[in-house]
């Protein structure tokens, strides 16, 4: 992979997200009858173990600097807020349409 561009690289590394998003939005379908909290519960878990293990190998601390703690808790509760309404989306809705609107959230932003 060293032969390649930095372009070819951003091209396949945001193909390969894709698939990712798409495979985990399709897994998510198929959990059933879970409670949408229970789904984004062991969702964020798992990227919890993921950020953590990146958190203690580059010594950064738990909570960011103080002056943007509250911004940061922020995010996070809205980004928790968003994945519940995503997974409540591909539950109640085909799995197109809610990784469709899941994508156009961006525009969402720009709109409001």
């Amino acid at each position: 992979m060293n032969n390649l561009s930095n372009r070819t690289k951003g091209i396949l590394f945001l193909v390969f997200s894709a698939f990712g998003f798409a495979v985990m939005s399709a897994f998510v379908k198929l959990a059933g009858d879970l409670p949408s909290f229970q789904k984004t519960f062991f969702r964020n878990l798992v990227s919890c173990i993921i950020a953590l293990f990146f958190i203690i190998k580059n010594k950064e601390s738990f909570f960011g600097k103080k002056e943007n703690q509250k911004v940061l808790l922020l995010r996070s509760a809205l980004g928790t807020v968003g994945i519940v309404l995503n997974f409540y989306s591909i539950d109640k809705l085909v799995l197109s349409d809610a990784n469709m609107l899941n994508k156009l959230s961006p525009f969402f932003v720009i709109i409001f």
